[in-house]
């Protein structure tokens, strides 16, 4: 598939590169913050919407604190005097939910720079200076080869407090490791087939389990940062129809809503996920994820479609009408996880599966 070249405008874009950040698979940091009485220096590893690795030093005015944690789905793990202890998760290790706090609230002031795309912006970060709150300042900086952040700082314009992060090594292969080991098992009614066809699609997913024959049942055992509901979204089918788009509404035979609460005027439907053939998740020279889909028949498109996941309207495209294609590329504002769950949806269909817990955690 060809592809246009993308040419950045750094006076349009900045927006579209945050979200873009959002959907990387990985990235590593460094990380330091400065307020009036302490300090911090920490490095870590996140890999986006599955877990987090950190560790660094807190220096107070009379001592200094090495500090570890893991974070993975909802539970967080925290050394303390050489043991690993459990708690519910919080942002010492969720980076992301520090980042889209801070730069979610305000516009960017483009200003050129030789090395990045370079922005200002009004920080949100009270908790540094609370009452000097309104005198934050914020800066971002966008490599002009990925358009990917690579530094983000935010604090008082003297420095006398500031929370600073740098941002490499996007997408490299990393995977965090729970350090306590604990898991929980379910059971739920299928054949042989079934439990062959469930492995795969969690193979496709890339989560650890492990599936047994027990008499007419199956035991699933996963880890448990993986909740019920977790696993219940890695089982279910997702319904994913793609739809003829016009720009009359009175020549549409149906309305929806995107995210945005926008009307999409919706036609013929065209084709849904059993005329799928593959999928492959891809990113673009925007450094952006979506789904190439590849049809079983190649067809004549209308110029634009959208398409309609499980009820919600989560993308369109414009397609060139003056030849048969056999490829649609799905764009979403799906983590590269939730992309991955739906791209094992659409490759390895599963009747429908009711799990019941039947073995409380172990060791």
């Amino acid at each position: 598939m060809q592809y246009a070249k993308y040419i950045p405008d750094p006076e349009k874009d900045i927006e579209k590169w945050i979200d873009n950040f959002n959907q990387q698979i990985s990235f590593s940091y460094e990380y330091r913050l400065r307020t009036m009485s302490v300090a911090t220096e920490a490095k870590g590893i996140c890999v986006v919407g599955r877990g987090e690795h950190v560790r660094g030093i807190w220096y107070a005015s009379d001592r200094e604190l090495q500090f570890e944690y893991i974070g993975i789905g909802d539970i967080e793990y925290g050394r303390k005097n050489g043991m690993w202890q459990r708690s519910s998760r919080g942002e010492e290790s969720d980076i992301l939910t520090q980042i889209k706090r801070l730069l979610e609230f305000d516009k960017f002031e483009y200003f050129v720079s030789e090395k990045y795309f370079s922005y200002r912006f009004k920080a949100n970060i009270p908790f540094l200076a609370p009452g000097r709150r309104k005198e934050m300042i914020g800066l971002i900086m966008i490599s002009k080869r990925d358009f990917l952040p690579k530094k983000i700082w935010a604090g008082l314009p003297d420095s006398s407090v500031f929370w600073e992060i740098e941002i490499s090594d996007y997408n490299k292969r990393k995977r965090i490791k729970s350090p306590i080991q604990n898991w929980n098992t379910y059971s739920f009614i299928g054949s042989d087939d079934d439990m062959k066809s469930a492995k795969k699609r969690l193979k496709l997913i890339d989560v650890d389990h492990v599936l047994k024959m027990n008499g007419a049942n199956i035991t699933l055992t996963m880890p448990n940062y993986f909740g019920l509901e977790d696993i219940t979204r890695m089982l279910s089918n997702r319904t994913l129809n793609m739809y003829a788009v016009t720009e009359q509404k009175e020549d549409a035979k149906r309305i929806a809503y995107d995210a945005s609460n926008i009307p999409v005027f919706l036609t013929d439907k065209l084709f849904d996920e059993n005329d799928i053939k593959d999928a492959k998740i891809r990113r673009d020279r925007s450094s952006r994820f979506y789904l190439e889909l590849s049809l079983k028949k190649k067809v004549t498109p209308p110029s634009t479609i959208a398409f309609e996941l499980d009820g919600s309207i989560v993308g369109k495209e414009t397609l060139d009408t003056s030849k048969k294609i056999n490829k649609l590329n799905l764009y979403t504002n799906m983590q590269y996880f939730d992309m991955q769950i739906l791209r094992a949806s659409l490759l390895q269909p599963l009747p429908s599966i009711s799990l019941e817990r039947i073995i409380e955690e172990i060791d």
